[in-house]
C-alpha cells in the first residue's frame, strides 16, 4: 500500500472542498443532511466549502468513504483528481478493517 505524503493529502483536501457541493448536489444532500449522517456540523461543511475553514484530513478521509461506496460517485471522484489509486488502497483497507471490527 502506498503512503499519502503531506503535500498529497493537503492537495486531495483542496480538491475535496472545491468539489464538495457537486459531491452533494449528485446525491441530493444539504449541507445539513451530509453533516448529520457523518456527525458533522452544519457549519464546518459550509466553511469549508466557502473556503473559511481549510478541510482536515480526518474530514476527508470520512467524506471519502462515504461518497466512495457510489460506483458512480467513485468515478465522478477520480475525474476530479479526489480519487486516487493510493487513496483507493487506503480506503480498501480502512473498509475491510472497519467491516472485521463490526463482526
Amino acid at each position: 500500500m502506498d503512503l499519502i505524503h503531506f503535500e498529497e493529502k493537503k492537495d486531495l483536501c483542496k480538491r475535496m472542498a472545491v468539489n464538495l457541493p457537486a459531491l452533494r448536489a449528485k446525491v441530493g444532500l444539504s449541507q445539513n443532511d451530509l453533516a448529520d449522517r457523518l456527525g458533522f456540523s452544519r457549519q464546518t461543511i459550509c466553511a469549508i466549502e466557502n473556503e473559511k475553514r481549510e478541510m482536515q484530513w480526518s474530514t476527508f478521509s470520512t467524506m471519502a468513504l462515504y461518497f466512495a461506496r457510489d460506483k458512480e460517485l467513485a468515478d465522478l471522484m477520480v475525474v476530479m483528481g479526489i480519487l486516487t489509486t493510493p487513496l483507493e488502497d487506503i480506503l480498501s483497507a480502512e473498509s475491510k478493517n472497519m467491516t472485521k471490527a463490526i463482526k
